[in-house]
């Protein structure tokens, strides 16, 4: 079985692995300010976006997430950005705002005769699609830190430096971008949350947070193409497997067989839009016997084929592909060896 490491002592990072798969890129940034009372909603779209205030205060209520206070300081990711509600008085009705069709260096809420009373600095950036709708949900659904808190000032530090990057010319500008998004990410992603709510939130960060999960997250990821079962990952983990699958199911937010399954397709996507290698030789790379067993998983997982992936999903101009998810179907794994 080809194994993308042959070195076990490798040690690979599962937080760093995904976002380097999420590939942000395409960073836009701008103040928002606002004076006197006011109220607005925006669409949910597809970005990832992110907030540091600068000064006053406001309150953020992205659906699903819950109404919070923004102050000076603090700063908010949103992985994938909701329908949210920002206002300056939580009991006005908010008015439908669409963003701004092209570059604005200030958007203004609110009365725009007088001086601002809250003033931020936003951002969004794109992850590449065609990873994004299977890692995005291993996230945390928002990231808030809080002036006061430990990293705050390295993340302040970082989209101080994003603006500054934003508003440049300079040659180099969009891999500098690039390399800095990834930091913030990195650096707001590991920061452990004080409120309860946030840290009984499911996803990658909260098995990782687990000693025992971590050491079997992080032997599926130095060698994902071996023929894991539930078994051995649970022996990894120091548990009974049934203790094991349960834990992992409980703070990942699947079954280690099906995480494991996305993973590789994530990992066959990548591979797909850089190398194109023959299905066969992609089906061994990701850990599948046959092009096959490869082809039915990839279909179900992606809701597609991995050649017409590879038509359609990769190209540039198709950013916003997102295959039919109607055939994909939850696949629960007796731990045996099955192929997922």
């Amino acid at each position: 079985m080809h194994s993308r490491s042959s070195d076990p002592s490798v040690n690979r990072d599962p937080l760093a692995e995904v976002i380097a798969l999420l590939r942000p890129q395409a960073v836009l940034s701008k103040v928002i300010s606002g004076a006197g009372r006011w109220a607005v909603r925006y669409a949910g779209y597809q970005d990832a976006g992110f907030c540091l205030m600068l000064q006053g205060s406001c309150f953020l209520d992205p659906e699903g997430v819950g109404r919070i206070e923004l102050k000076e300081g603090d700063f908010v990711l949103l992985p994938a950005i909701p329908s949210f509600t920002m206002a300056s008085d939580p009991k006005m009705k908010p008015v439908p705002v669409a963003p701004a069709p092209g570059p604005v260096e200030e958007l203004r809420h609110g009365t725009k005769a007088v001086q601002a009373t809250m003033r931020q600095l936003g951002g969004y950036f794109r992850f590449d699609q065609a990873n994004a709708q299977l890692l995005v949900k291993l996230l945390p659904s928002m990231v808030l830190v809080r002036r006061d808190e430990p990293g705050a000032s390295r993340i302040r530090r970082l989209v101080e430096l994003i603006a500054e990057e934003t508003a440049s010319r300079q040659p180099g500008r969009d891999l500098i971008l690039e390399r800095l998004v990834e930091v913030l990410l990195v650096e707001a992603l590991r920061f452990q949350p004080a409120s309860a709510a946030a840290r009984r939130e499911q996803g990658l960060l909260a098995g990782l947070a687990v000693p025992a999960l971590a050491r079997a997250l992080h032997r599926m990821h130095e060698d994902f193409a071996l023929r894991w079962t539930v078994e051995e990952l649970a022996r990894t983990a120091g548990m009974s497997r049934a203790v094991f699958a349960e834990r992992f199911t409980q703070k990942v937010g699947m079954p280690p067989m099906e995480y494991l399954a996305e993973w590789r397709i994530a990992i066959a996507k990548d591979l797909l839009c850089r190398e194109r290698p023959p299905l066969a030789e992609l089906a061994e790379r990701v850990g599948y016997q046959s092009a096959s067993a490869f082809s039915t998983a990839f279909t179900r997982h992606a809701g597609c084929s991995p050649s017409a992936f590879a038509r359609s999903g990769c190209e540039p101009e198709s950013r916003a592909f997102v295959p039919p998810r109607a055939a994909r179907s939850a696949p629960r794994s007796s731990g045996r060896g099955a192929e997922v």
